[in-house]
């Protein structure tokens, strides 16, 4: 039982975070593009936001999911944080691919994710491990 609690905790944790910050995007995206009709240069930039923000920000939500996955399961972490990633990462590419390709850009994504995830769990672990001795 503790083991569907803490995947069904990581992976709400990571999809409601997800979420949140696609709607902060819609709404800095709107205003940085009323701005842009002013500013041309902001046009050239806007790619760049992608890699620079929005690919940290993803992983360091990937980190803390995992993070929250071994604080409830304490036991098989990678294994739970594993989990958790494929199921998240694996619905969000599968809802946005519905209607085109996976790009080499996606599958770093993807890896990044995985290795993001399991990172939170086994930095819980090493900060437990200091704790119980």
């Amino acid at each position: 039982m503790k083991s569907i609690k803490a995947i069904a905790a990581g992976s709400l944790f990571i999809i409601v975070v997800i979420l949140f910050l696609q709607l902060a995007f819609i709404f800095i995206a709107v205003a940085y593009n009323a701005l842009a009709k002013d500013y041309a240069f902001l046009n050239d930039i806007t790619g760049y936001f992608r890699y620079l923000i929005g690919i940290p920000v993803f992983m360091a939500v990937m980190f803390a999911g995992g993070y929250i996955t071994a604080s409830i399961a304490r036991k098989k972490v990678w294994l739970h944080c594993m989990l958790v990633s494929l199921l998240t990462t694996g619905g969000m590419m599968w809802s946005a691919l519905a209607n085109t390709n996976l790009t080499t850009t996606g599958i770093v994504v993807f890896i990044l994710a995985l290795v993001a995830t399991i990172a939170g769990g086994w930095y819980w672990q090493q900060g437990n491990r200091i704790n119980q001795t």
